[in-house]
Protein backbone atom coordinates (compact mmCIF):
# COMPACT_ATOMS: atom_id res chain seq x y z
CA UNK A 1 0.00 0.00 0.00
CA UNK A 2 1.21 3.54 -0.72
CA UNK A 3 1.49 6.49 1.53
CA UNK A 4 -1.26 9.03 2.11
CA UNK A 5 0.37 11.52 -0.24
CA UNK A 6 0.54 8.84 -2.95
CA UNK A 7 -3.15 8.11 -2.62
CA UNK A 8 -3.93 11.84 -2.74
CA UNK A 9 -2.00 12.11 -5.99
CA UNK A 10 -3.82 9.14 -7.49
CA UNK A 11 -7.21 10.52 -6.48
CA UNK A 12 -6.27 13.95 -7.84
CA UNK A 13 -5.32 12.47 -11.23
CA UNK A 14 -8.51 10.41 -11.32
CA UNK A 15 -10.77 13.29 -10.32
CA UNK A 16 -11.18 14.90 -13.74
CA UNK A 17 -12.04 11.75 -15.74
CA UNK A 18 -14.31 10.55 -12.91
CA UNK A 19 -16.20 13.81 -12.92
CA UNK A 20 -16.49 13.69 -16.70
CA UNK A 21 -17.74 10.09 -16.70
CA UNK A 22 -20.15 10.70 -13.83
CA UNK A 23 -21.79 13.75 -15.35
CA UNK A 24 -22.18 12.03 -18.73
CA UNK A 25 -23.68 8.92 -17.10
CA UNK A 26 -25.97 10.94 -14.83
CA UNK A 27 -27.27 13.05 -17.70
CA UNK A 28 -27.71 9.95 -19.89
CA UNK A 29 -29.77 8.07 -17.29
CA UNK A 30 -31.69 11.21 -16.47
CA UNK A 31 -32.71 11.60 -20.11
CA UNK A 32 -33.56 7.92 -20.44
CA UNK A 33 -36.27 7.99 -17.74
CA UNK A 34 -38.95 9.85 -19.69
CA UNK A 35 -38.05 7.98 -22.88
CA UNK A 36 -38.56 4.61 -21.19
CA UNK A 37 -41.71 5.78 -19.40
CA UNK A 38 -43.21 6.83 -22.72
CA UNK A 39 -42.00 3.76 -24.59
CA UNK A 40 -43.21 1.06 -22.20
CA UNK A 41 -46.20 2.81 -20.70
CA UNK A 42 -47.53 4.84 -23.58
CA UNK A 43 -51.23 4.40 -22.86
CA UNK A 44 -50.93 5.10 -19.15
CA UNK A 45 -48.69 8.09 -19.89
CA UNK A 46 -51.45 9.57 -22.07
CA UNK A 47 -53.99 8.92 -19.33
CA UNK A 48 -51.76 10.69 -16.86
CA UNK A 49 -51.54 13.74 -19.12
CA UNK A 50 -55.34 13.78 -19.36
CA UNK A 51 -55.62 13.36 -15.61
CA UNK A 52 -53.28 16.31 -15.04
CA UNK A 53 -55.69 18.56 -16.93
CA UNK A 54 -58.55 17.92 -14.49
CA UNK A 55 -59.61 20.77 -12.28
CA UNK A 56 -59.69 18.64 -9.14
CA UNK A 57 -56.36 17.14 -8.20
CA UNK A 58 -57.40 13.68 -6.98
CA UNK A 59 -55.67 10.37 -7.46
CA UNK A 60 -57.39 7.71 -9.54
CA UNK A 61 -56.28 4.22 -8.66
CA UNK A 62 -55.76 3.06 -12.24
CA UNK A 63 -53.52 6.05 -12.96
CA UNK A 64 -51.46 5.96 -9.76
CA UNK A 65 -48.73 3.74 -11.24
CA UNK A 66 -48.23 5.85 -14.34
CA UNK A 67 -48.18 9.02 -12.24
CA UNK A 68 -45.37 7.61 -10.13
CA UNK A 69 -43.42 6.62 -13.24
CA UNK A 70 -43.77 10.12 -14.66
CA UNK A 71 -42.68 11.65 -11.38
CA UNK A 72 -39.64 9.35 -11.35
CA UNK A 73 -38.77 10.52 -14.85
CA UNK A 74 -38.80 14.16 -13.75
CA UNK A 75 -36.81 13.36 -10.62
CA UNK A 76 -34.29 11.48 -12.79
CA UNK A 77 -33.68 14.59 -14.84
CA UNK A 78 -33.30 16.75 -11.73
CA UNK A 79 -30.95 14.30 -10.01
CA UNK A 80 -28.86 13.86 -13.14
CA UNK A 81 -28.39 17.60 -13.51
CA UNK A 82 -27.71 18.09 -9.79
CA UNK A 83 -25.12 15.30 -9.53
CA UNK A 84 -23.39 16.51 -12.66
CA UNK A 85 -23.25 20.06 -11.35
CA UNK A 86 -21.85 18.99 -7.98
CA UNK A 87 -19.12 16.89 -9.59
CA UNK A 88 -18.23 19.67 -12.02
CA UNK A 89 -18.06 22.29 -9.26
CA UNK A 90 -15.48 20.75 -6.92
CA UNK A 91 -12.00 22.02 -6.17
CA UNK A 92 -10.03 24.00 -8.76
CA UNK A 93 -12.26 22.79 -11.62
CA UNK A 94 -15.23 24.83 -10.33
CA UNK A 95 -17.33 25.87 -13.32
CA UNK A 96 -20.81 27.13 -14.00
CA UNK A 97 -23.59 24.87 -15.24
CA UNK A 98 -22.75 22.79 -18.29
CA UNK A 99 -19.85 20.73 -19.55
CA UNK A 100 -17.63 22.52 -22.07
CA UNK A 101 -15.82 20.47 -24.67
CA UNK A 102 -12.10 21.13 -25.28
CA UNK A 103 -12.97 22.92 -28.54
CA UNK A 104 -15.52 25.08 -26.74
CA UNK A 105 -12.89 26.02 -24.16
CA UNK A 106 -10.50 27.07 -26.93
CA UNK A 107 -13.21 29.22 -28.47
CA UNK A 108 -13.77 30.93 -25.12
CA UNK A 109 -17.41 29.83 -24.81
CA UNK A 110 -18.58 30.57 -21.28
CA UNK A 111 -21.76 31.14 -19.38
CA UNK A 112 -22.39 34.88 -19.57
CA UNK A 113 -25.12 35.04 -16.91
CA UNK A 114 -27.94 35.42 -19.43
CA UNK A 115 -27.53 32.79 -22.14
CA UNK A 116 -25.32 29.89 -23.10
CA UNK A 117 -24.58 29.32 -26.78
CA UNK A 118 -22.44 26.97 -28.85
CA UNK A 119 -22.01 29.61 -31.56
CA UNK A 120 -18.28 30.17 -32.21
CA UNK A 121 -16.96 33.57 -31.29
CA UNK A 122 -15.69 35.94 -33.96
CA UNK A 123 -12.10 35.26 -34.91
CA UNK A 124 -9.40 37.88 -34.79
CA UNK A 125 -7.78 37.08 -38.10
CA UNK A 126 -4.81 38.88 -39.48
CA UNK A 127 -5.79 41.20 -42.36
CA UNK A 128 -5.94 39.36 -45.65
CA UNK A 129 -2.97 41.15 -47.16
CA UNK A 130 0.04 39.88 -49.01
CA UNK A 131 3.23 41.06 -47.36
CA UNK A 132 6.35 41.91 -49.37
CA UNK A 133 7.97 38.75 -47.99
CA UNK A 134 5.03 36.59 -49.04
CA UNK A 135 4.92 38.24 -52.45
CA UNK A 136 8.57 37.33 -53.02
CA UNK A 137 7.77 33.67 -52.33
CA UNK A 138 4.94 33.56 -54.87
CA UNK A 139 6.10 33.42 -58.47
CA UNK A 140 2.73 32.56 -60.02
CA UNK A 141 1.63 31.70 -63.55
CA UNK A 142 -2.07 31.46 -64.35
CA UNK A 143 -3.11 29.17 -67.21
CA UNK A 144 -6.55 30.35 -68.31
CA UNK A 145 -9.20 31.09 -70.90
CA UNK A 146 -9.84 34.83 -70.92
CA UNK A 147 -13.64 34.57 -70.68
CA UNK A 148 -13.91 31.42 -68.53
CA UNK A 149 -15.98 32.43 -65.44
CA UNK A 150 -13.80 30.33 -63.12
CA UNK A 151 -10.64 31.93 -64.51
CA UNK A 152 -12.21 35.37 -64.13
CA UNK A 153 -12.95 34.52 -60.51
CA UNK A 154 -9.28 33.70 -59.81
CA UNK A 155 -8.11 36.86 -61.60
CA UNK A 156 -10.50 38.97 -59.53
CA UNK A 157 -9.05 37.49 -56.35
CA UNK A 158 -5.42 37.94 -57.41
CA UNK A 159 -6.00 41.49 -58.65
CA UNK A 160 -7.89 42.57 -55.53
CA UNK A 161 -5.11 41.41 -53.21
CA UNK A 162 -2.38 42.70 -55.50
CA UNK A 163 -0.84 39.27 -56.02
CA UNK A 164 1.61 39.43 -58.95
CA UNK A 165 1.10 36.76 -61.62
CA UNK A 166 1.78 35.98 -65.27
CA UNK A 167 -0.97 34.91 -67.66
CA UNK A 168 -0.69 32.10 -70.21
CA UNK A 169 -3.71 32.00 -72.53
CA UNK A 170 -4.64 28.39 -73.32
CA UNK A 171 -5.97 27.36 -76.71
CA UNK A 172 -9.24 25.57 -75.85
CA UNK A 173 -9.05 23.33 -78.92
CA UNK A 174 -5.55 21.86 -78.63
CA UNK A 175 -4.64 22.92 -75.05
CA UNK A 176 -0.96 22.39 -75.80
CA UNK A 177 -0.10 25.05 -73.20
CA UNK A 178 -1.15 22.69 -70.38
CA UNK A 179 0.18 19.43 -71.82
CA UNK A 180 2.42 19.21 -68.73
CA UNK A 181 -0.65 18.68 -66.54
CA UNK A 182 -2.76 15.57 -65.97
CA UNK A 183 -5.47 17.95 -64.83
CA UNK A 184 -6.92 19.18 -68.13
CA UNK A 185 -9.16 21.99 -66.96
CA UNK A 186 -8.47 25.67 -66.34
CA UNK A 187 -7.68 27.62 -64.29
CA UNK A 188 -4.34 26.13 -63.28
CA UNK A 189 -2.03 28.18 -61.08
CA UNK A 190 1.65 27.23 -60.94
CA UNK A 191 4.20 28.46 -58.42
CA UNK A 192 7.80 28.34 -59.64
CA UNK A 193 10.75 28.53 -57.25
CA UNK A 194 14.42 28.46 -58.30
CA UNK A 195 15.96 25.06 -57.65
CA UNK A 196 12.61 23.54 -56.60
CA UNK A 197 9.90 21.58 -58.33
CA UNK A 198 6.94 23.62 -59.55
CA UNK A 199 3.81 23.51 -57.37
CA UNK A 200 0.51 23.22 -59.23
CA UNK A 201 -2.85 24.42 -57.84
CA UNK A 202 -6.07 23.29 -59.54
CA UNK A 203 -9.72 24.36 -59.32
CA UNK A 204 -10.67 28.02 -58.84
CA UNK A 205 -12.23 27.65 -55.38
CA UNK A 206 -9.34 25.52 -54.12
CA UNK A 207 -6.84 28.07 -55.47
CA UNK A 208 -8.60 30.88 -53.59
CA UNK A 209 -8.85 28.86 -50.36
CA UNK A 210 -5.17 27.84 -50.46
CA UNK A 211 -3.90 31.36 -51.16
CA UNK A 212 -6.12 32.80 -48.43
CA UNK A 213 -4.81 30.19 -45.98
CA UNK A 214 -1.31 31.20 -47.05
CA UNK A 215 -2.05 34.85 -46.26
CA UNK A 216 -3.79 34.50 -42.90
CA UNK A 217 -1.68 31.79 -41.23
CA UNK A 218 1.97 31.20 -40.49
CA UNK A 219 2.03 28.23 -42.87
CA UNK A 220 3.96 29.34 -45.98
CA UNK A 221 4.51 25.93 -47.59
CA UNK A 222 2.01 25.65 -50.45
CA UNK A 223 2.70 21.91 -50.79
CA UNK A 224 1.51 21.34 -47.25
CA UNK A 225 -1.55 23.54 -47.74
CA UNK A 226 -2.44 21.62 -50.90
CA UNK A 227 -2.48 18.40 -48.87
CA UNK A 228 -5.51 19.75 -46.98
CA UNK A 229 -7.53 19.74 -50.23
CA UNK A 230 -7.24 16.16 -51.56
CA UNK A 231 -8.87 15.14 -54.80
CA UNK A 232 -11.46 12.40 -54.32
CA UNK A 233 -12.79 10.17 -57.11
CA UNK A 234 -16.04 8.23 -56.84
CA UNK A 235 -18.84 6.77 -58.97
CA UNK A 236 -22.10 8.71 -58.90
CA UNK A 237 -25.65 7.35 -59.05
CA UNK A 238 -25.48 7.26 -62.86
CA UNK A 239 -22.39 5.06 -62.82
CA UNK A 240 -20.12 7.87 -63.98
CA UNK A 241 -16.73 8.43 -62.38
CA UNK A 242 -16.61 11.87 -60.79
CA UNK A 243 -13.72 13.73 -59.17
CA UNK A 244 -13.90 16.66 -56.78
CA UNK A 245 -11.73 18.39 -54.22
CA UNK A 246 -12.62 18.13 -50.57
CA UNK A 247 -12.64 21.24 -48.35
CA UNK A 248 -12.88 23.44 -51.44
CA UNK A 249 -14.40 26.36 -49.58
CA UNK A 250 -12.57 25.98 -46.27
CA UNK A 251 -9.87 28.37 -45.11
CA UNK A 252 -7.35 26.38 -43.10
CA UNK A 253 -6.92 28.49 -39.98
CA UNK A 254 -4.69 25.86 -38.34
CA UNK A 255 -4.09 27.67 -35.04
CA UNK A 256 -7.71 28.71 -34.43
CA UNK A 257 -10.62 26.23 -34.50
CA UNK A 258 -14.17 27.13 -35.40
CA UNK A 259 -15.83 29.60 -37.74
CA UNK A 260 -17.70 32.82 -37.09
CA UNK A 261 -21.15 33.48 -38.54
CA UNK A 262 -19.59 35.75 -41.17
CA UNK A 263 -17.15 33.05 -42.27
CA UNK A 264 -19.91 30.44 -42.48
CA UNK A 265 -21.96 32.80 -44.66
CA UNK A 266 -18.92 33.50 -46.83
CA UNK A 267 -18.44 29.76 -47.40
CA UNK A 268 -22.13 29.25 -48.15
CA UNK A 269 -22.22 31.93 -50.87
CA UNK A 270 -18.91 30.88 -52.40
CA UNK A 271 -20.49 27.46 -52.82
CA UNK A 272 -23.63 29.08 -54.26
CA UNK A 273 -21.52 30.77 -56.93
CA UNK A 274 -20.08 27.43 -58.12
CA UNK A 275 -23.25 25.36 -57.81
CA UNK A 276 -25.96 27.83 -58.84
CA UNK A 277 -24.90 31.16 -60.35
CA UNK A 278 -22.33 29.89 -62.83
CA UNK A 279 -24.84 27.42 -64.32
CA UNK A 280 -27.22 30.25 -65.24
CA UNK A 281 -24.70 31.92 -67.55
CA UNK A 282 -24.59 29.59 -70.62
CA UNK A 283 -28.40 29.45 -71.05
CA UNK A 284 -28.39 33.25 -70.99
CA UNK A 285 -25.43 34.18 -73.17
CA UNK A 286 -26.35 31.47 -75.74
CA UNK A 287 -30.11 32.00 -75.34
CA UNK A 288 -30.72 32.66 -79.05
CA UNK A 289 -28.65 32.23 -82.24
CA UNK A 290 -27.97 35.98 -82.34
CA UNK A 291 -26.81 36.11 -78.69
CA UNK A 292 -24.71 33.00 -79.21
CA UNK A 293 -23.02 34.64 -82.19
CA UNK A 294 -22.46 37.81 -80.14
CA UNK A 295 -20.83 35.80 -77.35
CA UNK A 296 -18.50 33.90 -79.69
CA UNK A 297 -17.52 37.06 -81.51
CA UNK A 298 -16.33 38.34 -78.15
CA UNK A 299 -14.68 35.04 -77.18
CA UNK A 300 -12.82 34.65 -80.46
CA UNK A 301 -11.51 38.23 -80.24
CA UNK A 302 -9.92 37.61 -76.85
CA UNK A 303 -8.86 33.96 -77.03
CA UNK A 304 -5.61 32.40 -78.18
CA UNK A 305 -6.70 31.65 -81.77
CA UNK A 306 -5.24 32.17 -85.25
CA UNK A 307 -7.29 33.71 -88.07
CA UNK A 308 -8.80 30.39 -89.26
CA UNK A 309 -9.64 29.26 -85.74
CA UNK A 310 -11.37 32.56 -85.04
CA UNK A 311 -13.74 32.09 -87.99
CA UNK A 312 -14.47 28.48 -87.02
CA UNK A 313 -14.97 29.41 -83.36
CA UNK A 314 -17.27 32.29 -84.20
CA UNK A 315 -19.73 30.39 -86.38
CA UNK A 316 -19.36 26.69 -85.60
CA UNK A 317 -18.86 27.33 -81.89
CA UNK A 318 -21.86 29.66 -81.72
CA UNK A 319 -24.14 27.10 -83.36
CA UNK A 320 -22.87 24.28 -81.16
CA UNK A 321 -23.19 26.18 -77.91
CA UNK A 322 -26.73 27.26 -78.74
CA UNK A 323 -27.81 23.60 -78.60
CA UNK A 324 -25.56 22.82 -75.61
CA UNK A 325 -27.16 25.72 -73.72
CA UNK A 326 -30.62 24.21 -74.25
CA UNK A 327 -29.39 20.96 -72.72
CA UNK A 328 -27.83 22.79 -69.76
CA UNK A 329 -31.07 24.68 -69.29
CA UNK A 330 -32.92 21.42 -68.65
CA UNK A 331 -30.12 19.95 -66.52
CA UNK A 332 -30.00 22.85 -64.06
CA UNK A 333 -33.75 23.60 -64.00
CA UNK A 334 -33.39 27.03 -65.58
CA UNK A 335 -36.72 28.77 -66.16
CA UNK A 336 -38.23 28.77 -69.69
CA UNK A 337 -37.06 32.36 -70.06
CA UNK A 338 -33.47 31.99 -68.88
CA UNK A 339 -33.29 35.69 -68.04
CA UNK A 340 -35.70 35.16 -65.15
CA UNK A 341 -33.32 32.71 -63.48
CA UNK A 342 -30.46 35.18 -63.90
CA UNK A 343 -32.56 37.99 -62.43
CA UNK A 344 -33.59 35.76 -59.53
CA UNK A 345 -29.95 34.97 -58.78
CA UNK A 346 -28.99 38.65 -58.90
CA UNK A 347 -31.87 39.58 -56.59
CA UNK A 348 -30.99 36.75 -54.21
CA UNK A 349 -27.41 37.99 -54.00
CA UNK A 350 -28.44 41.60 -53.44
CA UNK A 351 -30.78 40.41 -50.69
CA UNK A 352 -27.69 39.09 -48.90
CA UNK A 353 -25.67 42.25 -49.51
CA UNK A 354 -28.56 44.36 -48.25
CA UNK A 355 -27.75 48.00 -47.51
CA UNK A 356 -24.04 47.36 -47.09
CA UNK A 357 -21.51 48.25 -49.76
CA UNK A 358 -20.47 44.59 -49.94
CA UNK A 359 -21.49 41.33 -48.33
CA UNK A 360 -18.21 41.65 -46.42
CA UNK A 361 -19.26 45.08 -45.10
CA UNK A 362 -16.93 47.95 -45.91
CA UNK A 363 -14.79 45.80 -48.20
CA UNK A 364 -15.39 42.75 -50.39
CA UNK A 365 -15.03 39.30 -48.88
CA UNK A 366 -14.31 36.09 -50.80
CA UNK A 367 -17.98 35.68 -51.74
CA UNK A 368 -18.11 39.22 -53.17
CA UNK A 369 -15.01 38.54 -55.25
CA UNK A 370 -16.38 35.20 -56.47
CA UNK A 371 -19.73 36.63 -57.59
CA UNK A 372 -18.01 39.58 -59.24
CA UNK A 373 -15.45 37.37 -60.97
CA UNK A 374 -18.06 35.07 -62.48
CA UNK A 375 -20.27 37.92 -63.67
CA UNK A 376 -17.30 39.80 -65.13
CA UNK A 377 -16.99 37.01 -67.70
CA UNK A 378 -20.20 38.22 -69.39
CA UNK A 379 -19.74 41.97 -68.93
CA UNK A 380 -20.76 43.81 -72.10
CA UNK A 381 -23.05 41.06 -73.41
CA UNK A 382 -26.84 41.44 -73.66
CA UNK A 383 -27.38 39.10 -70.70
CA UNK A 384 -25.20 41.28 -68.45
CA UNK A 385 -26.80 44.53 -69.61
CA UNK A 386 -30.32 43.16 -69.09
CA UNK A 387 -29.37 41.92 -65.60
CA UNK A 388 -28.09 45.36 -64.57
CA UNK A 389 -31.18 47.04 -66.05
CA UNK A 390 -33.74 44.73 -64.42
CA UNK A 391 -32.12 44.29 -60.98
CA UNK A 392 -30.25 46.42 -58.44
CA UNK A 393 -26.94 44.60 -58.83
CA UNK A 394 -25.28 47.25 -61.02
CA UNK A 395 -24.00 49.65 -58.29
CA UNK A 396 -22.60 46.75 -56.23
CA UNK A 397 -20.87 45.38 -59.33
CA UNK A 398 -19.24 48.71 -60.12
CA UNK A 399 -18.05 49.16 -56.50
CA UNK A 400 -16.50 45.70 -56.54
CA UNK A 401 -14.93 46.30 -59.93
CA UNK A 402 -13.31 49.48 -58.67
CA UNK A 403 -11.98 47.68 -55.58
CA UNK A 404 -10.54 44.88 -57.72
CA UNK A 405 -8.95 47.14 -60.33
CA UNK A 406 -7.42 49.40 -57.65
CA UNK A 407 -5.97 46.37 -55.77
CA UNK A 408 -7.80 47.57 -52.66
CA UNK A 409 -7.01 44.39 -50.74
CA UNK A 410 -3.28 45.10 -50.95
CA UNK A 411 -3.54 48.40 -49.04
Amino acid sequence: MGTASTWQGILFNMAAPMRYTTVRSALHFGRSFPQNATKFHGNNFIKTRLFSQQNRFTFIKSNRGSIMKSLSAVSGLICGAYIGQRWMSTGESRQTWGLLSPIAKQRGQVWDGEKCTDEPQLLNRKPRMLSAEDSAKLNLTLYQYQVCPFCCKVRAYLDYFGVPYTIVEVNPVFRKEIKFSEYRKVPILVQSSPGKEDIQLNDSSVIISILTSFMVTKEKDLSRLISYYPKMTYTNEKGKEVSEFTNRFNIMLLETPGLSKAEKAEMKWRKWVDEVLVHYLPPNIYRSPSESLQAFSYISSLGNFNAVEKVIMKYVGAAGMYFVAMKLKRKYNVKPDARESLYDAANEWMGVVGKKDFMGGDKPNLADLSVYGVLSSIEGLDAFNDMCRMTKIGPWYQRTKQAVESHAGAH
